[in-house]
C-alpha cells in the first residue's frame, strides 16, 4: 500500500501538472468561523492551521473572482486522524456568476480522508475546465455527525497560460520577461 503524499508533496504534484493556483485572484469568505480559524488560516500554506466553522450546518466557503476564470480542479486538504468528527464526509461544489444562480457541478463523499482530495472538473465542458465567477464549497455533513467542520487547505487550480510574446530567438514566455526585454 503506497503512502499518501505529504502536504508539500501534494502541492508539488499539482504544480508538475502545469496548473496554476488561482486563489490569490479571489475574495474568500466563509459562512462562520471560530476566532483565529478563519480564511487566513485556510489560505496559509501551513497544514497545522485550519478553518473551523462555528454555526449550524450546512457550512460553506465562497471563492469569488472579479472576472470569469477557468478552473480545472479544486484541491482540499483534510486530516481525519487529527480532526475526526470535524472532518467533512460530503462536499458539494456549486458555481455561478453570482449568489443568485449557483448550480451544483459536482459532489464527493469522503471516507475518513487523509491528505489531498482533488476534485477534477474536466467532465463539465469539452475544454476540460469550469468557467465561473463564483465557486461555493458546501459542506452538508461531517463524519460521526459532527456539527462544525475543519478544512486545512483549499486550492483552486486553472490551466497555466503558455504565452509566447515574440517569435525571435529569445522568445519570452512570461509577461514580466517580455516587458523587460528592451532597454529604454
Amino acid at each position: 500500500m503506497s503512502e499518501k503524499p505529504t502536504f508539500t508533496e501534494g502541492l508539488e504534484e499539482v504544480e508538475e501538472l502545469g496548473l496554476t493556483d488561482l486563489g490569490s485572484l479571489a475574495h474568500w469568505s466563509v459562512s462562520s468561523h471560530k476566532a483565529g480559524c478563519g480564511v487566513e488560516a485556510l489560505r496559509s500554506d501551513d497544514h497545522q492551521l485550519f478553518w473551523q466553522s462555528d454555526g449550524p450546518q450546512p457550512h460553506h466557503l465562497d471563492i469569488h473572482f472579479s472576472k470569469r476564470v477557468s478552473i480545472e480542479r479544486v484541491s482540499i486538504y483534510t486530516d481525519y486522524e487529527l480532526d475526526e468528527s470535524y472532518t467533512p464526509s460530503k462536499i458539494k461544489i456549486l458555481a455561478g456568476s453570482g449568489y443568485h444562480d449557483l448550480l451544483e457541478v459536482t459532489e464527493v463523499d469522503l471516507d475518513e480522508p487523509q491528505g489531498w482530495t482533488h476534485l477534477v472538473l474536466d467532465g463539465l465542458r469539452e475544454d476540460g475546465v469550469l468557467k465561473t465567477y463564483l465557486l461555493r464549497l458546501l459542506i452538508p455533513a461531517n463524519h460521526q455527525h459532527g456539527k462544525d467542520t475543519h478544512l486545512r487547505a483549499v486550492k483552486v487550480y486553472g490551466p497555466r497560460k503558455h504565452m509566447v510574446m515574440d517569435d525571435s530567438i529569445f522568445a519570452f514566455t512570461t509577461p514580466q520577461m517580455f516587458s523587460e526585454q528592451v532597454i529604454r
